[in-house]
């Protein structure tokens, strides 16, 4: 449970079906950043809000169409990148 992304609303808590294969397996590259974004500090809202926003340190390209495409250290770059100042502050892609 604590691999699983979840966002939290006035209406409860849901996983995102960006994590999951299509046998419903966690995704591998997607599970590693979210260890990132956890180690981070990054709050599961805003990793989610990441995943799915176009990301200036992607050339704007969503990080959720690209964990198949791009290397993990890419990606993961991008995710350092895009909360160097922290999940508040700074230029960040959500």
């Amino acid at each position: 449970m604590q691999q699983l992304v979840r966002v939290f609303s006035a209406d409860g808590t849901y996983c995102p079906g960006f994590q999951f294969r299509e046998d419903l397996s966690l995704h591998p590259v997607v599970t590693g950043l979210f260890e990132r974004a956890m180690a981070l500090r990054i709050p599961h809202n805003y990793f989610a809000a990441w995943m799915v926003t176009g990301c200036p340190a992607l050339r704007e390209g969503r990080p959720v169409d690209l964990v198949d495409r791009l290397a993990p250290a890419t990606l993961l770059a991008a995710l350092e990148r895009s909360f160097e100042h922290g999940p508040r502050g700074g230029r960040s892609s959500v």
